[in-house]
């Protein structure tokens, strides 16, 4: 193979790629939106490197300390959206072309996912997502409400679905706006209308047929969750989207993918639901089958035992039994009787023998009371004497023992006197 002369270094095939990239105007000063990743940042010189991506392709960008001196947006970080102003540049030694960037915006879209993902924080602190407050759905509803748009396809999926489901579904629609200036209030107010108990709807399936994030944004309102939340019927949140979910889906009862799926999911399949009933009727009637001929055998083998053809004969010997059982007791009853009345008897003897014994004792006693009365001082006292004592409680035998003008208690049978002595008299030898 022959070597032309005139064959390029790499050096000079990524000299000539720069110019080509760096001198062609569509690569100079343009904007280019992505999210941001392997984002860092120097700490000596203060410059910025980090990739821009999009679902299919990523580009290398940095953003040199003197440019962005000048940035006062929120501080750059992995997984922003951004839009990016600058140059395409091309570093030959390392065979690499990156954007270099002059000045950096925030999206739009960014503030109000970072928004988005603050409310969905506060409503959930809050209990709004919480699963204890989400209500089962009517296994068999008469009337579906439908909140949505009357123009757009999704309320004819809605109602195509559930009619094939069951043709004698009742359908109720309450229109909103569901995108643009005045869909939340629209939205708030068809789902506070559908909650009427005049209408008579027994679950409500709320969204839209889809559409971009910004389309999307009624869905997400603080006011609109809320509604979702307070609604009196059980909701379905039904907006088409796979990607995100919006708010309205945390704070739904339950919710689909699209409004098709909330269509299945609220209204059940008639004809599915008459097969099954067909086949429980099968199954219990076959059951009902079963236990009637268990029960007609059980009772042939009861009405066929020898007891129930002849009662009389489980009855006699038993009677008999019983008879015996009678005579036995009453023998042993009399035997008991004139055992007793022996004992009985011989207790009767005994209590004579001792009440004969107690009145000879309590005539001694009396006798013995009356002689110890005769002989008391107050057997004495009762026969007219009394006895004399002095103020020391002296007994007075003799007028020996007592002083003129002296102070005396005279004791009788029936109480006592006090007595001053005018003057004593006494026998000649007791003088």
């Amino acid at each position: 193979m022959e070597i032309v002369d005139s064959s390029l270094s790499v050096s000079e095939v990524n000299r000539r790629i720069k110019a080509k990239l760096q001198d062609a105007p569509e690569f100079k000063n343009f904007w280019v939106r992505g999210e941001i990743s392997n984002y860092s940042q120097t700490n000596s010189s203060g410059h910025m490197y980090f990739s821009l991506k999009d679902t299919t392709s990523v580009i290398k960008c940095a953003f040199f300390s003197y440019q962005a001196k000048n940035y006062k947006g929120t501080p750059l970080r992995n997984g922003m959206e951004i839009l990016v102003y600058g140059s395409v540049s091309v570093y030959e030694p390392g065979g690499y072309y990156s954007i270099t960037v002059q000045k950096i915006e925030e999206l739009g879209e960014g503030d109000i996912l970072l928004r988005i993902e603050k409310l969905k924080q506060t409503l959930a602190e809050k209990g709004i997502f919480d699963a204890s407050h989400k209500r089962p759905l009517p296994k068999f509803p008469k009337r579906l409400g439908i909140v949505t748009s009357p123009k757009g396809a999704a309320v004819e999926d809605i109602i195509r679905i559930a009619t094939d489901l069951n043709p004698s579904i009742q359908i109720l629609v309450s229109p909103c706006l569901v995108q643009g200036d005045g869909a939340e209030n629209s939205i708030i107010e068809a789902i506070k209308e559908i909650n009427d108990p005049k209408w008579e709807v027994d679950v409500i399936i709320a969204g839209r047929g889809g559409g971009s994030f910004e389309d999307l944004m009624a869905f997400n309102q603080e006011s609109v969750v809320m509604a979702y939340y307070q609604s009196r019927l059980p909701i379905i949140s039904a907006v088409g989207h796979e990607i995100d979910r919006v708010l309205t889906d945390l704070a739904a009862d339950a919710t689909t993918p699209t409004p098709t799926a909330a269509a299945k999911l609220a209204i059940p399949n008639v004809s599915d639901t008459l097969i099954r009933l067909d086949e429980m009727e099968d199954r219990l009637r076959s059951a009902l089958t079963g236990v009637i001929r268990i029960g007609k055998e059980k009772w042939s083998g009861v009405t066929n035992r020898a007891v129930l053809q002849n009662p009389k004969s489980i009855l006699e010997p038993r009677q008999n039994h019983f008879d015996e059982i009678i005579t036995k007791i009453s023998l042993l009853g009399k035997n008991y009787l004139v055992k007793k009345q022996s004992e009985f008897q011989k207790f009767e003897v005994f209590h004579q023998n001792w009440k004969s014994y107690l009145e000879r004792v309590h005539n001694k006693f009396r006798l013995a009371e009356q002689r110890l009365d005769h002989f008391s001082p107050l057997g004495t006292l009762k026969r007219g004497y009394s006895v004399l004592r002095n103020t020391n409680k002296q007994v007075i035998s003799s007028v020996k023992q007592i002083q003129k003008n002296e102070t005396l208690e005279v004791f009788l049978f029936d109480g006592k006197l006090q007595v001053e002595v005018k003057e004593t008299l006494g026998s000649e030898n007791g003088r």
